[in-house]
C-alpha cells in the first residue's frame, strides 16, 4: 500500500500518495508518486469532502485498492501532524 509524503516546492508542501516499488536494474527509485493531492491545505479540503461524498472520491485510487479506511488515515496524517507508523510529524497543517 501507499503512504503519504511531501514536496517543497517555493515554500509551499504538496502532498502525494506514494507507492514503494522495490529494486530495479534499471532505476535507482525505490518509490513512485501515484497520485497528487495538492498543497496542503487544499489536500485536507479534498480528502475531507472526499470523505463527505464518498462518490467523488477518485476512480484511480479505488483502482489501486485504496477506500474510506485509507482516506480517514490520511485525514488524520494531516490534521495531527504524525503518519500512522509514527514516522512523520512534518505533515501538521497550522491552524490559522
Amino acid at each position: 500500500m501507499g503512504y503519504l509524503s511531501q514536496v517543497k516546492v517555493k515554500g509551499r508542501r504538496y502532498i502525494y500518495l506514494t507507492e514503494y516499488i522495490g529494486m530495479s536494474r534499471f532505476t535507482t527509485k525505490t518509490e513512485i508518486n501515484v497520485f497528487s493531492f495538492g498543497n496542503r491545505e487544499k489536500a485536507l479540503e479534498k480528502m475531507t469532502w472526499w470523505r463527505k461524498y464518498f462518490q467523488e472520491f477518485p476512480q484511480e485510487l479505488i483502482d489501486r485498492g485504496y477506500g474510506k479506511k485509507d482516506l480517514d488515515e490520511w485525514i488524520r496524517t494531516l490534521e495531527t501532524g504524525k503518519s500512522k507508523t509514527g514516522r512523520s510529524n512534518k505533515f501538521k497543517i497550522k491552524a490559522k
